[in-house]
């Protein structure tokens, strides 16, 4: 009783647990029965079908009288599966009578095969996820480059006139709502045409980049410094009032005069207009009275800080000053 009782665990083990194909065959090779692996590997459609209709038979010369000629001998076959992927198994068939048992199980072989390229795969995974890293981060780098030559005047380093209009126009944006002052400082380099005749053009380069550098200096960290064009810079200063602003040009105006960018004791000198930001005003407005203030500063000496007033008026002609 205990022996029949063992052989029944052994066999629902087989049928329900084990991971091993185990098929039921008549002696024509009809399976008529898989156990739970089986059906999940192979599945159950082939019940009542030939068990050379599993086999990829590719030397076509596999047959069923073959299978129980030794019962210690392996076959391996190549079984077709519901995946798709052919699967090669050691198979084991025995025939106690008036049936044929067959027992499959994985090919140690290609378990190490399919191990190893998995593992190869994985490898040449990591290696491309680390080349598209660097190269997402040269990427980046490239496109943070590419940005920054966008809004950056080539000569100065300073901001150019394009990115100074978008950064204008969210600045008045942010003082508007939050009913902060902000000012601007037009400034312009006196006489510069003199200093290309006399020196030549390089030299002239040579002040405008210097120039450039002693308004950063003189200015400060959340202010925007921009080239408009030729000779002529503006400054951008948020949660600035217009005395405030005339102290920071005032500052840059006597380092300028001090400071001999030319060499040889040729010093020049800048004139400066401000304006502040008032209410429901346009850029094009704001930007007018600090260039109106700075014409004023140039005809009237040159070398001086003007103020605007809180009005627009007309442009006069422009300055060849």
């Amino acid at each position: 009783m205990e022996k029949k009782s063992g052989q029944t665990e052994i066999t629902n083990y087989i049928n329900q647990n084990a991971p091993v194909l185990f098929l039921r065959l008549n002696p024509a090779g009809k399976i008529l029965e898989m156990n739970r692996f089986a059906k999940k590997i192979i599945g159950e459609q082939f019940i009542n079908d030939s068990f050379l209709n599993t086999i990829l038979d590719f030397n076509q010369k596999f047959e069923i009288s073959n299978l129980t000629a030794d019962t210690e001998e392996n076959h391996l076959l190549s079984i077709k599966t519901q995946s798709g992927n052919p699967q090669s198994y050691q198979f084991h068939f025995f025939n106690p009578g008036d049936q044929i048992l067959a027992f499959g199980h994985m090919d140690v072989n290609e378990i190490e095969s399919l191990s190893d390229a998995l593992l190869s795969a994985n490898q040449d995974l990591n290696n491309l996820i680390r080349e598209l890293n660097v190269k997402n981060k040269e990427l980046k780098r490239a496109n943070a480059k590419i940005i920054e030559i966008s809004r950056t005047d080539p000569l100065t380093g300073l901001a150019n006139r394009r990115y100074f209009a978008e950064r204008l126009k969210e600045t008045m944006s942010l003082s508007t709502r939050n009913s902060k002052p902000l000012s601007l400082i037009m400034t312009d380099i006196d006489q510069f045409k003199k200093v290309n005749d006399t020196f030549g053009h390089d030299i002239g380069d040579t002040v405008l980049k210097g120039y450039a550098e002693l308004m950063i200096k003189g200015s400060r960290k959340e202010d925007l410094v921009a080239r408009f064009g030729g000779e002529e810079f503006i400054i951008l200063l948020p949660l600035t009032s217009i005395q405030e602003a005339f102290t920071i040009a005032e500052r840059i105006r006597i380092s300028l005069s001090k400071t001999d960018l030319i060499g040889g004791n040729n010093f020049i000198t800048a004139s400066y207009g401000i304006s502040q930001l008032i209410e429901n005003e346009k850029s094009k407005h704001f930007i007018k009275r600090a260039d109106d203030a700075l014409y004023m500063a140039k005809n009237s000496g040159r070398n001086k800080t003007i103020l605007s007033t809180f009005s627009s008026s007309t442009t006069p002609p422009r300055r060849g000053l």
